[in-house]
């Protein structure tokens, strides 16, 4: 994959690039890296490469295992939790704060986003295209935001961006229906809206972010127990050679 890097930094670029594979799971948690293939597959000089990595491993997006290589690492239950509640809490408040401003404009932003999403993934059946999804889901989202208001309660939100879009992501992969049921979920929130109801608005928004925690724990469960069952065979295996 040939990159061009000419407004920006070649670690920049090389750090961003990467960042988007792991928060798309281009890269999935549990896989170990290296800096050779990442730089040929990136066709450029292991430099770079090293220093992206290095910023990444502060963030705890991956950690350099001595002799192996780079250790993709996972989204602890632990984060999870602390993630969720903090985004629930943010996010209560911006979609009760959006009841008192949002604007007609931003009202038909949310109406498009959603009829978007029930009839791409409630009403036609399609198979999930997640990334498209994420992309809906996001609008969504930062629509509500933006109409807060409240320009600090955006900027908070925005520091958790990454993290949030990750934790998204592991729920979507949950279950094939989550699609859809997060596109009625973003009907019911935009309902209250309407009314300018912020009481219903905060429940809403509470209820649909307790089914992202509740379904991204899950997934994130149910691959911690893959992973164990392969080590154990893989260790048995290498008993057995």
């Amino acid at each position: 994959m040939s990159m061009e890097y000419k407004h920006q930094s070649l670690q920049i670029q090389v750090y961003k690039t990467i960042k988007k594979r792991l928060l798309d799971q281009v890269y999935a948690s549990g896989q170990v890296l290296s800096e050779r293939k990442l730089a040929a597959e990136l066709q450029i000089s292991r430099t770079p490469v090293r220093r992206a990595i290095l910023e990444l491993q502060k963030e705890g997006w991956v950690q350099y295992l001595p002799h192996r290589g780079i250790l993709i690492k996972d989204l602890g239950m632990k984060d999870l939790k602390n993630i969720f509640q903090i985004r629930t809490a943010l996010e209560k408040l911006a979609v009760q704060l959006a009841c008192e401003h949002i604007t007609a404009d931003q009202l038909d932003v949310l109406r498009q986003t959603v009829q978007q999403q029930l009839y791409k993934y409630k009403r036609s059946h399609a198979a999930p295209d997640y990334q498209e999804f994420i992309r809906y889901d996001t609008e969504f989202h930062n629509t509500i935001i933006e109409s807060s208001g409240n320009l600090m309660l955006r900027t908070l939100i925005e520091e958790m961006r990454d993290k949030i879009k990750r934790t998204g992501i592991n729920s979507l992969y949950s279950r094939r229906s989550r699609c859809a049921e997060a596109a009625e979920e973003h009907a019911h929130i935009l309902a209250a809206l309407e009314r300018h109801d912020a009481q219903a608005a905060g429940q809403a928004m509470e209820k649909h972010l307790d089914i992202c925690y509740i379904t991204a724990y899950d997934y994130i469960r149910r691959q911690d127990a893959a992973a164990a069952l392969q080590q154990q065979e893989e260790i048995r295996g290498d008993t057995y050679e």
